[in-house]
């Protein structure tokens, strides 16, 4: 199982960064999570550490041209990973076309520049067979790999790791677990169940579990 670093509190500062950074490096993290706004500030690290961008983060609420912009932007600053946030206003009116519209135009600018692209969905906001459907529009359209929260809305473990595995199991995308609260026990039960990546939302969280 992968493990991944996020930097995503409001009001993180450049200290913060540079500490996830070197927790992700002594732990041997897989990547680091952070803003597209943080890329520019991480330069000096690219040769040593892996880094995903969150585009549009946490609401997913901007224009496909926006959010393509700012795609192109984190690739040029050297980003691994480039995490779409979902619109879950879209998803509650089922205007599937308009989210495959979106995710064809920001998978484009990722594949020209072989990138892999992750989408962010918020499980917790709808029914699970909503939730099973997402993945399977996304599988079908080219994204392979779905983070199934942004960490800012309030979860449970057990909750967690059953969706992540149905999530996997029922539609063959790879699941990034993101989770707030966590310890050793939930940490071997998301390995035993083979969830593909578990998503650590602060430092001292992985200071402890790793």
């Amino acid at each position: 199982m992968l493990t991944e670093l996020a930097c995503y509190n409001q009001d993180s500062t450049h200290a913060d960064i540079l500490e996830a950074i070197f927790i992700a490096s002594e732990k041997r993290i897989d990547s680091v999570a952070i803003p597209s706004g943080f890329m520019s500030r991480v330069d000096e690290f690219l040769k040593h550490q892996k880094f995903s961008a969150a585009i549009d983060f946490p609401y997913g609420l901007s224009s496909t041209q926006v959010r393509v912009h700012e795609i192109i932007l984190a690739i040029r600053q050297g980003a691994s990973f480039i995490d779409v946030v979902i619109n879950n206003s879209y998803i509650k009116e089922e205007n599937w076309r308009k989210i495959r519209e979106d995710i064809k135009a920001c998978l484009a600018v990722c594949n020209q520049n072989n990138v892999e692209l992750r989408a962010i969905i918020e499980y917790r906001l709808f029914p699970v067979k909503t939730v099973l459907l997402m993945c399977d529009l996304l599988n079908i359209n080219g994204v392979f790999n779905v983070i199934n929260s942004t960490g800012f809305v309030a979860d449970d473990l057990s909750e967690n790791a059953i969706i992540s595995y149905e999530m996997q199991t029922k539609t063959g995308v790879l699941v990034t677990s993101c989770v707030r609260g966590f310890n050793k026990k939930y940490h071997d039960v998301f390995k035993e169940l083979n969830i593909h990546c578990l998503r650590l939302m602060s430092p001292k969280i992985a200071e402890h579990l790793l």
